[in-house]
């Protein structure tokens, strides 16, 4: 059977644990070559030796997606190994919930900068390579509270509707030159977000394969097909497809 990745060159941060092992695990199945990015040294290892199991490349670049210079060095090690990126997939994330008088502005700021700044960090440095070349997909790992509200929740959903507005945009910008970017707005997820075990949470909530076979759907549409905005939550499974152009 035929792999649907085989050769592309896929970078995916926040590649350690939950969503983006999933993304990097299922891509690797399907034949991609990848590079993965997260701070945690030891577990982005163990991540790296499953994917190789699968037969691609696999480069792990330990990286504070909010640090500037190592955001460079990592891109830098990346070029050098596979010459180009063709699939981006922004996942690395943090959150905390509470009262907007109980979230401590230390906590705004590290929300602000993994969710937005990093994100625009990583995609800043990954850009141009697919400008030269007028193609590539980057894909945002946004959220439900990136379209929707609730209390307790604020600075979170603050950064996330950031995360919507910075993807939305860019799509407009860059879809004539041959990049689609598109956005993945996930429901409740079994991972240890919000410091929460998975067996703590309710299992009606998405198994993180489910969002990484999603967010292959979404890569391997066909060429000229662009999806804006996908909503994937345990009450639209499969996935709601909010825009396609």
């Amino acid at each position: 059977m035929k792999k649907q990745l085989k050769e592309k060159i896929v970078l995916v941060t926040g590649a350690s644990s939950g969503i983006g092992k999933a993304i990097a695990m299922e891509f690797a199945k399907e034949g991609a070559n990848l590079c993965l990015i997260a701070r945690r040294k030891e577990e982005l290892s163990r991540v790296a030796k499953q994917c190789l199991s699968y037969g691609g490349i696999v480069l792990d670049i330990p990286t504070d997606v909010t640090d500037e210079f190592q955001v460079k060095k990592m891109i830098n090690e990346c070029i050098a190994s596979f010459k180009r990126v063709d699939i981006l997939i922004n996942n690395a994330g943090y959150g905390r919930y509470g009262p907007f008088l109980k979230i401590p502005i230390e906590e705004w700021d590290r929300m602000w900068k993994v969710n937005v700044r990093g994100m625009v960090l990583v995609t800043q440095e990954v850009l141009p390579y697919m400008v030269t070349s007028n193609s590539g997909h980057i894909i945002n790992i946004s959220s439900i509270h990136g379209i929707h509200t609730s209390a307790n929740a604020s600075a979170y959903c603050a950064t996330k509707f950031a995360v919507t507005g910075l993807t939305e945009a860019l799509s407009k910008e860059l879809w004539k030159q041959g990049i689609k970017v598109s956005l993945v707005c996930p429901g409740g997820v079994l991972t240890h977000f919000l410091g929460t075990p998975p067996e703590e949470k309710n299992q009606e909530f998405l198994e993180p394969e489910e969002v990484a076979k999603l967010i292959l759907n979404i890569v391997t549409a066909p060429e000229k097909t662009l999806i804006q905005r996908v909503i994937i939550t345990p009450k639209t499974r499969p996935f709601v497809i909010q825009e396609i152009i």
